[in-house]
């Protein structure tokens, strides 16, 4: 569920890359994307916008899992 909001986010900030809070949801994909280009084996049309969403929301979707889970650590800790 969360994999799938933070991919539906993402895909809404790759058509809005000139607003800062966009580009900081679609820098991880941004980044492989360069590194893919780099490497030459860059994916253009549709699979460019697949591994800029998919990368992204897993980026996201794995710190904001380990976050919680720290956070829920720190509370039974601390109950």
């Amino acid at each position: 569920m969360l994999f799938a909001v933070v991919a539906f986010a993402c895909s809404l900030a790759l058509n809005h890359m000139d607003q800062p809070i966009a580009l900081l949801l679609i820098v991880p994909g941004y980044l492989v994307q360069a590194w893919l280009f780099e490497a030459h084996w860059a994916l253009g049309g549709a699979g460019y916008a697949v591994t800029m969403i998919t990368v992204s929301a897993l980026t996201w979707t794995l710190l904001l899992l380990g976050l919680l889970s720290a956070a829920a650590k720190l509370f039974r800790q601390l109950d």
